[in-house]
Order: C-alpha cells, then structure tokens, then sequence
C-alpha cells in the first residue's frame, strides 16, 4: 500500500503533494513498472483523504503518462522505458490522430497562435471557432494604459537602452525568468532568455543560430504555418506522424532530421499530451549526436483547463538540448507583439557572440511596460480571469454540440481547443463529397472553423468519417455567443453531411 507522511506536505494541497509523490516513487523505481496502483477507494481510506484528492492525482498521472488505467483492471505503473503508451490505456489524444482525411496544410493568416484562418470564402463571419480573432472586453487595457504611463514617467534612459539589445530588456527578461520558475518549474537564467516580436522572428533567429543544413522535423498533424516558415527560410522540412504518445521517434530517426519542432504539452491539433516515457525517448534522441535539438512550443500553457500545467520537457533537460519557445499571444492577445524563447546556456552564449548585433524587434516602452505588468500580479491576475472566462465557454459549447445526437468531443482538458466529432449515420458516402458539402454547408452560415482533415500533410484520403472532425478553438467565442454559435455549427454540420451521403 502507498504510504505518505502528508503532514510534510508544506504548503501543498493534498492531491498536489500525493501526484508528486507517486510521480517520485514511480521515477525512481520504488514503484515498479506495470505494478498495479491501489484503487481510488482503497487509497483514499489509507491516506484518510478525500476520493476526489486521489482521483486528481491519478488524472493527473494519467495526463502526463505516468500512469495508465485499463477497465474493470485498475490503475498501473507505466514502464517509463517503453516506446509507448501500453495497450488498453487512457488516451490522452483526440480520437482519429492516426487517421483521417489528409491533405496539403491550409496556409493560415493572422497571428502567431494555432487556429489563425481566414474568413469562408464570400461570407461574412457571424462565428469564429479559428481563433483569428480575439474577443473582444477581455483584456484590461485600463491597466496596461496606467502601466505604460508609469514606465514614461518613472523609467530611465539607461533602461531604454538596454531593451533596444539582442536579447531584449533585462527587466523584462528576469520577469520571465521568474515566472516560468514558479508556473513551470523551469530553473532559467535570465541570460538565457531572447524576446522577439513574436514566434516568428524567433524562429529566425534560431535559424541563423542553428545553420539551414539540417532538416528540421515537424509533427503532422500539426500546425501549418510551421512548414511555411522553415521553407521560406530554404530549410527542408520532415513531417512526423503521432501516436497516443506523442511524435513518433522510430520515424524520426528515419528521417534523418537535426532539429524537432514539436508541442509536447498540448499538441495541436490533436490535443495529445506527450507521455513521459516518450518525453525521455525524445531527450534520448537529441542526445545521441551533437548538433541535435528540440525547440519545445509551449504555446498555450497558463490554459490547461483542469488539473496542474503538465510539467514542461525543458524542466527534465539536464543536457541542454531543449528550446523552450512561447510567446503572449494566447494571453494578451494578437495586438500585442510579444515572444520568447528560453536558450540551453551554450546557445545563448552562441547567440550574444554571434547575433548580439542585431537590434530588439519590440518596443522598449512595451517590454519595460509588460516587464512590470508582471512584476505587480496584474498578469497573472489577468490570465486567471481568462482561464474561469474560457472554462465557461468551453461548458457552453460542450453541452451545446452533447445535446445533438451523433456528436462527441475529446482533449477537452488540455487547453484553448477541443476536438469535436460528427458521427454521421450509415456508410458509403465519398469523403469528397462529404467534406465539399460540409464546408459549403458551414460557410453558407457564416461559420469559421477548421476541420482536422486539414492540418495532415503525409497521406491520401480515407474514409468520409474524417472530414467530420473539427479543431473547436475558444478564444473567438464570447460566452453571450456560445450556445447559439454551437447549435448552429451542429445544424450546419448535419445539412452537410446529408447532402454529401445524398450525393453518393
């Protein structure tokens, strides 16, 4: 039976000290792989906790791989050497991740988040489900306006210039380094933290830092815009399918790549959050040969929806092969220009000697004004608020599409987008007819979404069930709008694909 002295918890709460202590145990061995786990029940009696207490902590378990259950079996230690997810587990994806409707990456406008699209053709957008564009009441900007005020009138010539350098302002810096180390157990050096004007600058100058020699591997499905900017930058581009794991390594290998763009807490758009064991089998990866590593986006992280952020793989990196990359724009919205990314501590020394000449590409006012944004709580109070705004979304929408028959939804818990499927009764309609009928269907209601069809580039098509599943992005949705925008998604979605099964 597990046993733990919770009065040592300090200040953590009781399914916060039991997660980290089973997640210890099974790390270290004192829990063996596949060794089965006390029942919820039976734990909870033990520890004289509450069933709610363990049933976080094994969710949570679950969520980040170290754990897997198996019905009418139980819960089991997962074998942190293991490839994968053993079979019969709880999956941590949305469903239909190894299959689907595969076609060329739709080449998405707008900012730098997952989801950006444009509008359907020849209609106005009544809804957005993209993420393109931002709601709008939900950012305080009375706050930032006072912020901005007090950097004009309280901060130094000295401090201006100093966020005009490479790397950006130290203030600004040292703010980031202190909030990944309490949000994301990330142990960071300020000196090791670029800021650039969005993910895409960034990933430029990590480009020229890095050399276009060497491939770089992207998963697919995954997020299109990626594909188009290494290419535009001559770097040849593998795409890498994924399991219930994460990214295949057996085919990342084979593919010969230096470097992998992959998004391990909240794939999108899958929503599949990469297992521990493959966590390692990645580290293990970048490690066999020099020159090899991970650029790890984070792009949504203050936004898992349930339980604790899953824990970030640079916090797991002891040999500097990980590039942490994120940027504001999940928090603070497109309008605001604001990227970073955390270097391994001889990379950033690389980048001072080699690209320390360039100039900052954001604002010395704006990056001195969020450096103390910080520094007061009033970002975090911020992302608090949205995180309970977009909790309500989300439980509007999902009992809006639970309500038609035939729909379902998946990676509900992992952050700003879910998976919504259709599961059109009968069989025998043509996939193109199907996904034509459907797209004309939601376009003619003025509806902007993104099927999950779109976002495979390795493969043909095959089987019409796959153009009904749907990328649900919430930050484009306002709670007044939710209900109706989801009733009417659904009816769009049903017309469509009774047109399409009519056409077969």
């Amino acid at each position: 039976m597990l046993t733990y002295d919770l009065n040592s918890r300090g200040d953590k709460s009781l399914y916060e000290f039991l997660y980290e202590s089973i997640r210890a145990d099974i790390e270290s061995g004192a829990i063996k792989p596949l060794q089965k786990l006390p029942s919820k029940r039976v734990l909870a009696r033990h520890l004289g906790v509450s069933l709610i207490t363990v049933e976080g902590a094994y969710s949570q378990l679950i969520a980040e791989g170290y754990v897997f259950s198996q019905q009418r079996r139980g819960y089991f230690a997962q074998d942190l050497g293991l490839g994968g997810v053993l079979e019969g587990d709880a999956r941590a994806g949305a469903s239909g991740q190894d299959a689907g409707l595969r076609c060329a990456p739709r080449r998405a406008q707008g900012n730098d988040s997952p989801g950006a699209s444009a509008e359907p053709e020849g209609h106005p957008v009544r809804y957005d489900f993209t993420g393109a564009r931002p709601v709008a009441g939900v950012f305080p900007y009375s706050l930032w306006a006072k912020t901005m005020r007090q950097v004009l009138s309280r901060e130094s010539e000295a401090s201006l210039i100093d966020a005009s350098r490479a790397q950006g302002s130290i203030e600004l810096r040292s703010a980031i380094a202190d909030y990944l180390q309490g949000f994301r157990g990330m142990t960071v050096d300020p000196d090791q933290v670029v800021v650039g004007a969005g993910a895409q600058v960034l990933y430029q100058l990590l480009l020229q830092l890095l050399g276009r020699s060497g491939a770089i591997a992207v998963e697919d499905p995954g997020y299109p815009r990626l594909t188009s900017i290494y290419e535009a930058n001559d770097v040849a581009v593998r795409h890498i399918p994924l399991d219930a794991s994460g990214v295949r390594v057996d085919r990342l290998r084979e593919s010969g790549a230096q470097v992998l763009h992959c998004m391990p807490s909240h794939q999108y758009p899958t929503g599949t959050v990469m297992s521990a064991a493959r966590r390692r089998e990645v580290l293990d990866w970048a490690s066999e040969r020099p020159g090899r590593y991970v650029i790890e986006d984070d792009y949504d992280c203050e936004f898992r929806l349930a339980g604790r952020p899953i824990p970030a793989l640079q916090s797991i990196d002891s040999a500097g092969r990980v590039i942490y990359a994120n940027t504001f724009t999940r928090s603070l919205g497109p309008a605001f220009r604001f990227g970073y990314m955390v270097l391994p501590a001889q990379l950033a020394r690389e980048f001072r000697d080699r690209l320390g000449f360039y100039a900052n590409t954001v604002s010395a006012l704006d990056q001195l004004a969020l450096a103390r944004f910080m520094r007061e709580g009033l970002y975090e109070r911020h992302v608090n608020r949205l995180r309970g705004h977009y909790r309500k979304v989300q439980a509007l929408l999902v009992d809006a599409f639970r309500s038609y028959e035939g729909f379902s939804v998946a990676a509900l818990d992992s952050g700003l987008h879910f998976i919504l499927e259709y599961r059109m009764p009968g069989q025998g309609c043509k996939a193109g007819d199907t996904a034509r009928a459907v797209q004309e269907a939601i376009g003619e209601q003025g509806i902007a979404v993104l099927p999950l069809q779109g976002f495979r580039v390795d493969g043909d098509a095959q089987d019409a069930q796959d153009a009904l599943r749907f990328v649900i992005n919430l930050t484009s949705v306002g709670i007044e709008q939710a209900q109706e925008a989801a009733h009417d998604l659904a009816a769009a979605i049903m017309e469509g694909a009774k047109a399409g099964a009519g056409a077969s």
